[in-house]
């Protein structure tokens, strides 16, 4: 069997695999996130107690405790965890959707040996939501902390780390700290250029490498049996795990992941003809195809954030969310909400960007914001689709996953802002089947992706309303249009906030 440590930007889980791809047990736990004007924070040290906890659940039948074979682990990406040299964490993680880098990233930017890595077949570039950026505003504001930090590494990594005693990552996390996966190294120059010692971060190894053994110390902790030889290999990031996940495996197979965030990506055997710096591109050499797309801030939070702010006296919160969105118009009657409550990644890369409902009336209903508010959470993944098409890539197919893929609505909504057929997963927990996809490839349980995807089962098939699509791109029209002239506004709101509100924080459980 192979156990499955995901840990998304909302909770801690544990999923146990038998070899055919059957989830045997789960379990999972909430995390906290600490949210204070651009800085997103989580604890590691929260992480590691919550980990163990749904391990000992998950494996508390004896059978599956003397069945694990393997363990994996997958978390959200471009998250800064520092350890000093006996390995405890030093500080918060920062986390993905983190703004304080801004500067260090138009620093980075404007540097020439910067350049070249703009150039490698990564496409990756200077953003405030990436792991060199963060290093560099440690370095400006906690020096003395920074002197302490014997290791920079993902969550990933990090438990990795706590399991084995040995410091290595995948290749498209390292990507993240700019490895070039075409020379296979960091980038030494720019390294010493900021101050960063390459001696600080993990060793690389491609995706299915077998990193290590499970420590006696661990193996005791979580209650494995003593004399089990439980072997911990390589995944990669959560966004890319749910691709395999999804059961994609052709040229143009569109994969929609939305947990707390959303991932629209898309495999691809056509290099990008240009490096368009508003998604990514990531090659994957073990499979030979581009992964093209990106990931927002937000997705199933929105629903969340609706929830805690109009559903919480509701018994079945999410069930009258969807009967009342379901009672209202495409379109919502009217509204358009602008989803970005935290700043908007792919494909805006707009920290200073902030969620708006627009179009409000006397008449509008609680159901007709909840409406918009779903119809948001298609128009944001549309708007990667767009750039992910005017690069020349296919979108042939969308297969639509994660705790989002629950609410039916949402997927028609989807289906008809698309104009195309949504493929519903019928195990939304696309990023634990992927990791396990990974692991079983790699220890030779299937012969190739394309053997192994025949394990992901479609539950339903949405059908597009053409005439739904037409009234969306309207509204869709509109959605760009009201962010594009509120650039300078939300500008202005960012200088005001910080100066009225600095230093106000926020605990949020189930973000």
């Amino acid at each position: 069997m192979i156990l499955v440590l995901n840990l998304g930007l909302k909770s801690m889980r544990a999923i146990v695999f038998n070899e055919k791809g059957e989830k045997i047990n789960s379990s999972s736990l909430p995390v906290k996130t600490i949210l204070r004007g651009d800085f997103v924070e989580q604890n590691p040290i929260e992480w590691w107690d919550k980990g163990v906890e749904v391990v000992k659940k998950v494996i508390s039948e004896t059978e599956i405790r003397k069945s694990i074979d393997y363990i994996t682990v997958t978390s959200s990406s471009s998250c800064l965890v520092t350890l000093d040299k006996f390995g405890n964490s030093l500080r918060n993680c920062i986390m993905v959707s983190d703004k304080r880098a801004t500067q260090q990233a138009e620093e980075l930017n404007n540097l020439n040996i910067f350049k070249e890595i703009k150039a490698s077949s990564n496409n990756i570039f200077a953003l405030p939501s990436l792991m060199i950026p963060k290093i560099m505003w440690i370095k400006a504001h906690e020096p003395e902390l920074f002197e302490k930090i014997e290791y920079f590494l993902s969550p990933n990594d990090y438990f990795i780390y706590k399991m084995t005693g040995n410091f290595v990552t995948d290749i498209l996390n390292a990507e993240k700290f700019y490895y070039n996966i075409d020379k296979r190294c960091y980038p030494k120059l720019l390294f010493e250029k900021i101050g960063l010692s390459e001696k600080k971060l993990p060793i690389v190894k491609d995706i299915g490498f077998t990193v290590g053994k499970v420590e006696k110390q661990y193996k005791s902790k979580v209650g494995f049996l003593k004399a089990s030889q439980i072997k911990v290999v390589l995944s990669t990031y959560d966004a890319i795990c749910a691709i395999f996940g999804s059961g994609g495996g052709k040229d143009g197979d569109g994969c929609d992941v939305s947990g707390t965030v959303s991932s629209l990506r898309v495999l691809s055997k056509h290099k990008p003809n240009y490096f368009n710096k508003t998604i990514f591109s990531q090659y994957v050499p073990n499979n030979d195809f581009y992964i093209i797309g990106g990931s927002n801030n937000l997705g199933g939070g929105l629903i969340e954030w609706m929830k805690q702010c109009f559903y919480t006296a509701e018994k079945f919160p999410y069930e009258i969310m969807e009967r009342e969105a379901q009672n209202s118009m495409p379109g919502a009657n009217g509204i358009v909400f602008l989803p970005y409550l935290m700043g908007e990644r792919a494909p805006l890369w707009n920290n200073t960007a902030r969620g708006v409902l627009f179009g409000l009336e006397r008449f509008h209903s609680r159901g007709d914001i909840t409406r918009a508010v779903f119809e948001s959470t298609g128009f944001s993944i549309y708007h990667i689709a767009e750039q992910i098409k005017s690069q020349g890539h296919n979108l042939n197919s969308i297969r639509f996953s994660g705790g989002l893929s629950r609410i039916k609505l949402i997927g028609k909504i989807k289906a008809d802002i698309f104009g195309k057929k949504v493929y519903i997963v019928d195990e939304y927990e696309t990023t634990s089947v992927g990791a396990f996809i990974l692991v079983a490839i790699s220890q030779k349980l299937f012969s190739s992706l394309s053997h192994a995807s025949e394990i992901i089962k479609i539950r339903e098939i949405i059908l597009p309303d053409m005439v739904k699509h037409d009234i969306y791109k309207k509204y869709y029209g509109m959605y760009n249009d009201l962010y594009k002239a509120l650039i300078p506004i939300y500008r202005k709101r960012k200088k005001i906030v910080d100066q009225v509100y600095f230093g106000k924080s926020e605990n949020i459980e189930n973000l």
